[in-house]
């Protein structure tokens, strides 16, 4: 049946506004009345063509995908809060995802640069690998279904050709409720009912919307791939800016034959961390490469540096003996005196130990006396030469 808006599904869902449509089915936004709060529904279509067994295996199989949908937690993937089944058709209510798609970003003719699709695909591969650990395929992946929040968080939605497969079985049929987009879609993908599409046909249809928003073109539809090979320009040839590792990085991605694609998303990843490693080391390569004059300018400065860090001891050496100089006066009544009882306490120390080393206490005291008694009258002298203050 065909949803209307204001029309409540189940006493809960108000529908609000088609959000998309296909041939296979309709999203639309709808407010969750009990928790007051926006989902999007999507809405599977049956197969027109197909006899009461095929709808009956049909049904069976979406309750399968639905189930597994519903335990995926993952923070770049819609969660699939309810499933039900109306007359014919078959409903999926999850979280409904507040941004922009891929797919209107390039209608605006904006084109993201290669770091900010790295920053994207860093994401998107997170969530694949994520689903594919737990054996569900997305295999409708497009500009159109990754959403980018404001906060910059990529989201990929619209399960409706999910599939779950068996990875030791990988010839697994399924129930298939719609071929996808022709432009993002391998050529695994059309074998209808044999089932041979696996891990690798998401990353087929990934590398496909590498290239789109890396050239601003979407690619050739994998049949005319097929009859004409050279007729797909080359990446560099649309965007000269994109790197030569991000080129052939799609490419491969996007080989016709899937043993020759990377065979996983992990596989993916891991390449692409090792190629963000090395540009973060990048900077410091250059810092150690630069060119001659920027090295001899360097020197110059740090040469500059060095003479005016040494240039400032004489300066403080000159201010310290300019500083005793102009204060000798006010030391010289004091350290003078001093000079004297200083040396006879020296003297008399060394003397004493020896005469005490020696063992004879009687030598000591004949040899110490004088020396005090010096000491004394050298003392009178001199603070009787001082003047004393009046004594009133």
């Amino acid at each position: 049946m065909s949803l209307e808006i204001g029309q409540v599904l189940k006493d809960r869902y108000q529908i609000q506004s088609i959000l998309g449509e296909g041939g296979m089915g309709t999203v639309y936004r709808a407010e969750d009345l009990l928790f007051e709060r926006p989902r999007a529904i999507k809405e599977l279509y049956p197969d027109p063509s197909a006899d009461e067994a095929r709808l009956g295996a049909a049904r069976a199989q979406f309750e399968r995908e639905a189930q597994a949908l519903q335990k995926l937690r993952h923070r770049n993937l819609p969660h699939v809060s309810e499933y039900f089944s109306i007359d014919e058709n078959d409903y999926l209510v999850m979280d409904h995802i507040e941004g922009e798609s891929l797919a209107d970003i390039l209608a605006s003719k904006r084109r993201p640069t290669e770091r900010l699709v790295c920053d994207w695909l860093v994401q998107i591969l997170d969530a694949l690998e994520y689903c594919h650990r737990h054996h569900v395929l997305h295999r409708d992946i497009k500009p159109a279904n990754i959403i980018v929040t404001p906060e910059g968080r990529v989201t990929l939605v619209d399960f409706g050709l999910v599939k779950i497969y068996d990875p030791h079985n990988p010839r697994t049929t399924t129930i298939v409720r719609g071929l996808g987009t022709p432009q993002y879609t391998p050529l695994e993908q059309y074998e209808v009912g044999t089932g041979h599409t696996d891990a690798r046909s998401d990353v087929y249809a990934l590398g496909a919307t590498l290239y789109h928003l890396l050239t601003g073109r979407p690619p050739q539809p994998v049949s005319q791939r097929i009859l004409n090979p050279d007729t797909q320009p080359a990446i560099h040839e649309l965007n000269p800016k994109i790197s030569v590792w991000m080129a052939g990085f799609v490419q491969r991605a996007m080989t016709i034959r899937p043993d020759d694609r990377y065979q996983s998303t992990r596989e993916m990843r891991q390449e692409l961390e090792t190629r963000l490693f090395k540009l973060k080391r990048q900077p410091r390569t250059n810092a150690t490469t630069r060119s001659a004059a920027s090295r001899a300018h360097q020197r110059v400065r740090q040469t500059h540096r060095q003479y005016r860090y040494r240039a400032r001891w004489p300066a403080k050496r000159g201010q310290i003996r300019r500083t005793l100089i102009r204060n000798a006066p006010r030391l010289l009544p004091v350290v003078v005196p001093m000079l004297v009882p200083i040396t006879v306490i020296v003297t008399l120390t060394v003397i004493v130990a020896l005469i005490f080393a020696m063992g004879s206490s009687l030598l000591a005291a004949i040899v110490v006396t004088p020396l005090v008694f010096s000491a004394l009258i050298y003392h009178k002298l001199v603070s009787g030469g001082r003047p004393r203050p009046p004594r009133f």
